[in-house]
């Protein structure tokens, strides 16, 4: 039977790396911890769950660190883990089955992110190739990616995640992110990443700078490409330059017309346009509630790197509000009873204060 390795890497993680061992150490057949420098009491806990320790001098690789943590693995196959990364599900079975069932294949497992968006607790997920045979390594100083040419799968393995929740890395990652592009300053994923960086930072036009430049070198093959778009349109209503993403929402409508999350940020970016500029641009309201529905119409995706609720109670919200304000109170009722029904607390607010004036 093959053998599983839990390979992580570390650095003052003792608030976070118990609930991360604690949830996988069954799953696992050895515990492979690299330190990076902590002075907490990371690795006594990772001692106390069996964990075979290791010492790396940090030298701003992230690569470098994973390849060392692989290196030191015995199993068969590694399943790679931050240590603010958590089961709620045993997947035993299906990591089993999946081992099993493709002996020469990469692993890609759900990421579910918990984050804060404008005071309210959202969350996202994407696909990250995680589970992987003896022999494969990394490349990248930070955002690093599996080099292979195996295929890789979709699992049903899910882990969440809430590094950064209420976190900011943002001075960690940049410099290491502005380091790598001076290498490769053409890669639209480096490019894009620089962009959300400064995007976290609220510094929203030095990062149209770098969304301008990714969008720019996209071929649309790649796999980040969806959520960079609707990144990039974010940044755009951020900016307050709404005009260049309807340009964008156009030439883009094609290659995304099954993805809610752009449609949704579409509605939103329709809704700026209009707000800015009402006299010229009025027969775009009936492309917000277009917007919206579609979102409902195409459900949350199975696909990588959505937010959730964007094809379901937050599209759901945004059509009841756009409806409240244009007087038609049924349908705005119509519309927050579906987003209550996901206990989403905004539509539920709204609607005990709509049903309290109507009765």
């Amino acid at each position: 039977m093959a053998t599983l390795s839990l390979t992580m890497i570390v650095k003052n993680e003792e608030r976070h790396i118990e609930r991360c061992l604690r949830s996988a150490k069954l799953m696992v057949d050895e515990i492979i911890v690299v330190d990076t420098g902590s002075n907490d009491r990371t690795k006594q806990i990772a001692a106390e769950y069996g964990a075979k320790i290791f010492d790396y001098p940090w030298n701003d690789s992230f690569a470098d660190a994973r390849n060392f943590a692989l290196s030191q693995s015995s199993g068969d196959w590694n399943l790679v883990m931050d240590a603010d990364e958590y089961f709620i599900t045993d997947y035993s079975k299906q990591i089993r089955n999946f081992i099993e069932s493709n002996k020469r294949a990469i692993g890609r497992i759900a990421i579910v992110n918990r984050y804060l968006h404008e005071g309210e607790i959202r969350y996202s997920r994407h696909l990250s190739a995680r589970l992987l045979p003896k022999g494969v390594f990394y490349q990248g100083r930070i955002h690093e990616q599996v080099v292979s040419n195996l295929p890789h799968l979709k699992t049903e393995i899910e882990v969440h995640h809430d590094g950064y929740f209420q976190t900011d890395k943002t001075d960690r990652n940049l410099p290491l992110l502005l380091k790598e592009l001076e290498t490769d300053p053409e890669n639209p994923y480096l490019l894009y990443h620089v962009a959300i960086n400064y995007k976290n930072k609220k510094e929203y036009h030095k990062a149209d700078t770098y969304f301008s430049r990714a969008y720019s070198k996209l071929s649309r093959k790649e796999g980040f490409a969806p959520v960079l778009i609707v990144d990039y349109l974010y940044n755009i209503i951020a900016c307050g330059n709404v005009e260049s993403g309807l340009t964008i929402i156009e030439n883009e409508r094609e290659f995304l017309a099954d993805y809610p999350d752009f449609h949704f940020v579409s509605g939103l970016l329709y809704m700026d346009v209009i707000l800015k500029d009402v006299a010229n641009h009025l027969e775009k309201i009936d492309w917000i509630e277009h917007a919206f529905l579609t979102c409902l119409r195409l459900g949350d995706t199975g696909r990588t790197d959505s937010v959730i609720g964007s094809g379901s109670f937050l599209a759901a919200y945004n059509l009841a509000v756009f409806y409240e304000v244009f007087g038609e109170t049924e349908r705005a009722v119509q519309f927050y009873q579906e987003a209550g029904r996901y206990e989403y607390q905004p539509a539920l607010n709204r609607l005990r204060l709509l049903l309290g004036k109507s009765e």
